[in-house]
């Protein structure tokens, strides 16, 4: 009889959490648009158009901004929801780095701008709801697409990428995880950086300086810096100016340099165009290197490679893809080299005015206290635009 009660109990509330879940829902649909293709729930300003994309940390959508107007034509915008977030500390701690550094970059023509946010809570539409302008391309889609390439168009390419990586590390950040898939490209051919996710700050006044091991998430492998799998020291803004020497010689190539299956190929790939690493680069930066390979390499002259390419061209891929972190050429020194003489504009060439606080990595400890960060994050950012408005 008890065991029948506790069932009876256990059905009924059930079906009253049931009905609270629906009502839930159907309070939030007087107030959200809901797309149920992806999951979205949105403020009905926003109409929906096109799934733009899908991945495991979530979805993006393009949209339309029905209360705002270019001329007479409708805003088009993409709305990027990042989802499973509030359960695990690791991707909620990545969503509020993500949307701090968006804030603090915001206004920087070569980094995506941020215009709106949303919480939803309600499953199965919960997420951080980003709203950004939206770009047609990312640069992976054009650089394997049939559209034949000048060397002014690498030139113009790899210098708002540049430029808008000075705004990045002027600010002390790090973005990490740089690859042609996190450049977004507009039909008039502006370049925007995205994907702060794995973003980490260098100044010791805002961050702790301590050896963690790199994982398979830092950095897309092909772009990944050598540092990075050799050693668990602190590494430097270098790794950025590496990912952008394979960005650039994969513009000559139309595909990546380094295509390794896992790190220990990744490192022998490197080993067969650079050259086995000199003695004295490995004892100075305390590599752990066990050689993939027990073959010696030679570099290879990069002339063999991409005979095309200008010997300007290639003097910068050398000079970003040195073994030794502390002689790759800096993002200043990448900006004046020979090569984007023609495409420079000093004025186009900011730094970011302060310097990005980390330190609420350390005082934000649990899921709990990050989801009220989260949410004091889109709050403040609603209530500035409201006020801007």
């Amino acid at each position: 009889m008890l065991l029948l009660d506790m069932t009876t109990q256990l059905k009924n509330e059930n079906i009253q959490a049931h009905k609270k879940k629906i009502g839930e829902i159907n309070n939030m649909s007087k107030k959200n648009q809901i797309y149920k293709e992806a999951n979205f729930s949105i403020d009905p300003r926003y109409q929906i158009q096109n799934i733009l994309g899908k991945g495991s940390y979530g979805t993006v959508c393009s949209a339309i901004d029905t209360k705002s107007s270019n001329g007479n034509e409708a805003v088009q915008l993409a709305i990027k929801k990042v989802s499973n977030i509030f359960k695990k500390e690791v991707l909620l701690k990545r969503a509020v780095r993500e949307l701090k550094l968006m804030k603090h970059f915001k206004g920087h023509r070569n980094i995506v701008n941020l215009i709106d946010l949303d919480i939803v809570y309600i499953t199965p539409y919960e997420g951080l709801y980003c709203v950004q302008e939206l770009a047609d391309y990312d640069l992976a889609r054009v650089i394997y697409s049939s559209i034949q390439f000048s060397e002014f168009h690498i030139q113009n390419f790899i210098y708002q990428i540049l430029c808008g990586l000075k705004y990045i590390h002027s600010a002390d950040v790090i973005h990490r995880d740089l690859k042609p898939g996190n450049i977004l490209v507009t039909i008039q051919g502006t370049l925007k950086i995205c994907d702060f996710g794995l973003a980490r700050g260098v100044n010791p006044k805002y961050f702790k300086q301590k050896a963690t091991p790199i994982t398979n998430y830092v950095a897309t492998r092909w772009y990944r810096a050598p540092e990075l799998m050799l050693s668990n020291r602190n590494y430097s803004k270098a790794v950025d100016l590496w990912a952008v020497g394979c960005i650039l010689a994969e513009l000559f190539g139309r595909r990546p340099l380094f295509v390794g299956k896992d790190q220990i190929e990744q490192l022998n790939e490197i080993f067969k165009v650079l050259g086995t690493p000199p003695a004295d680069v490995v004892r100075k930066n305390d590599w752990k290197l066990s050689s993939p390979s027990k073959a010696i390499y030679k570099p290879v002259d990069f002339k063999q490679i991409y005979p095309f390419a200008s010997e300007r061209a290639l003097d910068l891929i050398v000079k970003l893809l040195y073994w030794d972190p502390s002689k790759r050429l800096d993002v200043n020194q990448a900006l004046s080299h020979v090569f984007l003489v023609p495409v420079r504009d000093e004025s186009n060439e900011p730094e970011c005015d302060s310097l990005f606080d980390f330190k609420f990595e350390y005082s934000a400890t649990t899921i709990s206290d990050l989801k009220s960060l989260l949410q004091d994050e889109v709050e403040s950012f609603k209530a500035n635009r409201r006020i801007s408005s």
